[in-house]
């Protein structure tokens, strides 16, 4: 199984697939209400059986928030309260051995699964095919004759949504449907897990300006027509109103076979563009598409030697500077090397938002010195004209120019987000098509902290570890099934991996030793080095019992 995402372009039906968009988010919601019932029965049932457990896990909750913080921060985190936790930890689970040997709650995780009085029947079973009489007969005293709580909501609903009340709603294709109960049911299994270990758990309810996605199997969508000269598919969407017809560029996936089956559609609406500033700055919905391929095998990862990268940030002085900055560095053990690249529009994208950044908040700073505004920086200024709810015609105007400047730097960052992403798949791809086990140094983020020495420096420095994204390298190894090695990162960059002499730490790339001479690129030679460590920690594993 393969999915296939491309943006899309609507071309005919944009009013009918409003509708079902619009009517597609009610039902949401309505089957959300119900869950929200059964989360109250809990709730009471819980406070009822063990009191304080909610009050209990949610200061466990926040203040494992703050762990996870300070973890990712680089500067000012709150308070951790360690010893607290622990002990309101502690507390947690003698609350929570109290709740579940209660019968009380008991009940209340099989209330939405009771039938109650008064509920309508169940539909007949159905005979499988080869089963006989007998087991048919056991079967059928089996299942239950009434539906459910949670049946029985939901078949009202979509037996009822055709108008409801003077709303008006509108039916839904049964591919939706299918998909949002699926992704209600998803979402409530999430919240019971949380619920169940005694700490908060909501679920978000949808805006009307957040996005919306249509489902839709194979009966739901159709291939109209296909540009034999260019990559454009023009595909069909059906809805309870009708067809709706987009294009979406599919010609490019050279990787499907003739014989690959689509399975799945799922079309998202997402909005351009959202003012904030209390008058409307729409500008229309932007849609993508995304198809399962059924019958496409995703590539086999057969490698199974060891690779060393050394993860570093240079956009200069490196022979392929002219392609992109360099990002990371690797060597096989089979002698392989190479780098990985992102492309120079990164950075091209990440100085435009700074530059949109200082114009904002020079802006800001002639407002400030011409009104005598009390507000330390614009972002709180912002929130107090936000609050205030009533605003002069000249905030107003401020307001919805801070907006359109916020909204070009969110595009730009998506941009690089996006860029980084693809590029990273590809390295990932093809290294584990050569490689099972990733060598990479084992850096803290106290580490990084301490090697900012001012305030220019400390800036340059997370303004690069954000424009390389190790952490998403990382996390994408893993999710590609890369067995990762950490080593220590010590000295890595000024050992000479032939004689083992410490150089100092240079901002030049090619640098000789100065203990045998030889002249070396600063990170292939740490690459060596990261290595031979990797293959020294593999050999203690071996040797360990």
């Amino acid at each position: 199984m393969k999915t296939l995402s491309r943006p899309a372009v609507i071309v005919d039906g944009i009013d009918d697939l409003g509708r079902e968009y619009s009517s597609a988010r009610w039902i949401y919601h309505r089957l959300l209400d119900f869950e929200d019932t059964h989360q109250s029965v809990l709730a009471a049932a819980a406070e009822r059986a063990a009191p304080g457990i909610t009050r209990v896990g949610r200061i466990v909750s926040r203040l494992s928030r703050r762990i996870r913080w300070s973890e990712r921060s680089t500067g000012w985190s709150p308070p951790l309260h360690t010893p607290w936790l622990t002990s309101l930890r502690a507390r947690l689970i003698e609350l929570r051995a109290e709740r579940n040997a209660s019968d009380s709650w008991r009940e209340a995780m099989c209330w939405a699964d009771d039938s109650e009085p008064g509920a309508p029947a169940r539909g007949g079973a159905r005979r499988k095919a080869g089963e006989t009489d007998e087991d048919f007969a056991a079967r059928s005293a089996k299942r239950r004759t009434t539906l459910t709580r949670r049946e029985a909501h939901r078949a009202a609903l979509y037996a009822e949504h055709v108008a409801v009340g003077s709303s008006g709603r509108s039916r839904i294709h049964w591919g939706t449907w299918n998909g949002l109960v699926k992704s209600v049911d998803q979402a409530r299994a999430a919240v019971l897990k949380a619920r169940k270990q005694g700490l908060p758990a909501e679920w978000r309810r949808p805006r009307w300006s957040d996005d919306s996605t249509l489902f839709a199997d194979t009966h739901g969508f159709r291939i109209a027509s296909k540009d034999d000269s260019g990559p454009w598919w023009t595909l069909e969407l059906r809805t309870h109103f009708g067809w709706v017809r987009f294009r979406a560029k599919c010609g490019n996936w050279h990787e499907i076979p003739e014989s690959a089956s689509m399975r799945t559609l799922k079309l998202t609406r997402r909005q351009k563009t959202l003012g904030s500033s209390g008058r409307s700055t729409r500008q229309g919905w932007a849609y993508s598409v995304s198809i399962a391929i059924e019958g496409v095998e995703p590539a086999a990862h057969t490698g199974a030697g060891l690779v060393a990268l050394d993860w570093g940030h240079r956009e200069h002085g490196h022979p392929h500077e002219s392609e992109g900055i360099r990002a990371f560095a690797w060597l096989g053990d089979d002698g392989a090397l190479g780098e990985i690249l992102l492309p120079r529009e990164c950075r091209e994208a990440t100085d435009a938002v700074d530059e949109m950044k200082a114009r904002v908040d020079g802006a800001f700073n002639a407002r400030k010195s011409a009104l005598g505004l009390p507000d330390r920086n614009r972002h709180r200024y912002r929130s107090r004209l936000m609050r205030a709810g009533v605003r002069t015609d000249e905030e107003q105007l401020w307001l919805t120019w801070e907006d359109r400047y916020e909204m070009r730097m969110q595009r730009a960052r998506k941009r690089v987000k996006n860029l980084r992403q693809e590029t990273y798949m590809k390295a990932v791809r093809m290294l584990r098509s050569r490689y099972s086990q990733f060598a990479i140094e084992d850096e803290s983020i106290m580490r990084h902290r301490a090697a900012d020495i001012d305030k220019e420096t400390s800036h340059r420095k997370r303004s690069n570890r954000e424009l390389t994204a190790r952490y998403l390298f990382v996390s994408i190894c893993e999710r590609l099934g890369a067995e990762m090695i950490p080593v220590p990162a010590r000295n890595s960059t000024r050992e000479c991996p032939k004689c083992g002499h410490l150089d100092e730490n240079t901002a030049e790339l090619i640098i000789v030793c100065g203990g045998c001479g030889t002249a070396r690129d600063k990170d292939h030679g740490a690459n060596q080095v990261i290595l031979r460590r990797a293959k020294g920690v593999l050999e203690k594993r071996l040797a360990s019992p």
